[in-house]
């Protein structure tokens, strides 16, 4: 539909609601001789006649006008909301974001108060939020399959990704639950571990991120020996219910519930925090994408507070 198709509509609608040429010509700003020839040319291109003259000053609608009324006041409420509709896409204020996340911003309850804030704000923006490990959700950014995403702080961004923290907790030592250091008062001292079996994550999530067991065993003066690794640390947590050794964890994943699990704290100040950053991709150009970032940017922690 053209732009000089609507406005004869509009045109249409204006006269047949003001029942009159005159106060119409007025409301649309236009004179009433522009108004009647526009009118006529509508009539012409529909092959109706759609208004006739009650009086000098009134005219009414002939039968066709009448039955045209109401489907030209649909096309031009659906021009009006399609035009609106693209406005506030280009606004960022309605769209669709696909958010990845994993386990222990979960449980600490920053997902939903982060993806909460920015639907408080901006409700007309659906979030889809996917469950992955920190690996694959960086690389689902950058295939576009995710949007953004909150994961552990790489040792190092890949070209085209970036982000900042939102989040940082202490690491924990997580045991069998009849394991004898569980039964132990206090924290436990990295040089205590130095004969136990450890389960850790895979090699390409150690590869990529902090090596938090081998920090354990330079502080305690030995090489952590691991015997199973896993994709995700509720795994991992689940090797240590079962016996397989002990691990590592965020102080949150306390919260996940995995029974036979006892969390010890670490008697040393050396160990690094698990920093969670929001990442996404440095060309983004999708407005509600940019302005998802731009609330999540006001959740940013402190400069001192993210090393």
């Amino acid at each position: 539909m053209s732009d000089i198709e609507l406005r004869l509509y509009r045109y249409f609608v204006a006269v047949a609601e003001e029942r009159s040429f005159s106060r119409a010509a007025q409301l649309l700003n236009i004179s009433p001789p522009t108004l009647t020839h526009q009118i006529q040319k509508l009539e012409k291109e529909l092959g109706a006649r759609l208004l006739t003259r009650r009086t000098r000053m009134e005219v009414r609608l002939t039968e066709a006008g009448a039955r045209l009324l109401e489907s030209a006041r649909d096309l031009l409420h659906q021009a009006n909301e399609a035009e609106l509709s693209v406005r506030r896409a280009a606004r960022g204020e309605i769209g669709r974001i696909a958010v990845g996340f994993m386990t222990v911003p979960v449980y600490a309850g920053l997902v939903g108060r982060l993806v909460r804030s920015f639907r408080n704000q901006h409700p007309a923006i659906d979030i889809t939020l996917h469950p992955l490990s920190s690996v694959a959700k960086i690389s689902a950014i950058l295939s576009n399959e995710l949007d953004v995403g909150f994961a552990r702080r790489p040792t190092r961004y890949p070209p085209g990704l970036s982000g900042f923290p939102v989040y940082r907790q202490g690491m924990v030592l997580a045991l069998p639950a009849s394991h004898p250091l569980a039964k132990v008062r206090g924290a436990v001292a990295p040089k205590a571990l130095a004969q136990e079996t450890f389960v850790s994550t895979t090699i390409g999530y150690d590869f990529i991120f902090d090596r938090h067991v081998e920090v354990l065993g330079k502080l305690g003066g030995f090489v952590p020996k691991i015997v199973k690794r896993a994709q995700d640390l509720l795994t991992v947590l689940t090797y240590v219910s079962v016996d397989y050794g002990i691990a590592g964890v965020s102080r949150e994943m306390a919260n996940s519930g995995v029974p036979n699990v006892v969390y010890k704290e670490i008697a040393s100040s050396e160990i690094p925090d698990l920093v969670f950053e929001c990442i996404y991709r440095t060309s983004e150009a999708a407005p509600a994408c940019k302005l998802f970032v731009d609330v999540m940017r006001s959740h940013a922690l402190k400069p001192s507070l993210s090393k």
